[in-house]
């Protein structure tokens, strides 16, 4: 896969200065947007109970199962402009601001400090397992229904 950010390195093998196209931070930040509008309307439509974000929660699996899903999908297909684009848009910029690691820790800070410490602890690992499990369930989402559709075309041929 190809890096959408470029790094040159002199001779003695130091890097260079980082540089970013701006297209490809445009891409990104075009679907970062998106992703933020869309947390913040789950967000405000969740309820909150010891001021803890069902919200919140939601995002960070249906996100990181999302992400499984797409990286899993492009890795399948062959390395293309509109591939690049698409890992931009949806992955980095849309799935990245959807997603907030950040307002979870906000809440368990917030909970434990509250004297909720248990409570902190619990959600904030549920969440992290949680996430880390769709990742993984995306993945094999991904992987199962490209093995069904290759079945599928050697089937209808």
């Amino acid at each position: 896969m190809n890096s959408d950010i470029e790094i040159t390195r002199t001779v003695v093998g130091m890097p260079e200065m980082i540089r970013i196209r701006p297209r490809h931070l445009a891409l990104a930040a075009l679907g970062g947007g998106l992703g933020a509008a869309v947390r913040f309307i789950i967000a405000q439509s969740t309820p909150i109970w010891e001021t803890l974000s069902l919200g919140t929660m939601i995002v960070n699996i249906a996100g990181p199962f999302l992400l499984g899903v797409l990286l899993q999908s492009l890795a399948e297909r062959r390395e293309s402009r509109r591939m690049r684009v698409i890992r931009l848009l949806v992955a980095v910029g849309f799935l990245g601001a959807l997603t907030s690691y950040a307002q979870l820790a906000v809440d368990i800070v917030i909970v434990s400090e509250g004297h909720h410490v248990l409570l902190a602890i619990a959600y904030g690992s549920a969440t992290l397992i949680a996430g880390a499990g769709a990742v993984w369930l995306g993945v094999q989402t991904a992987k199962s229904w490209f093995r069904l559709r290759s079945q599928h075309e050697r089937l209808v041929r």
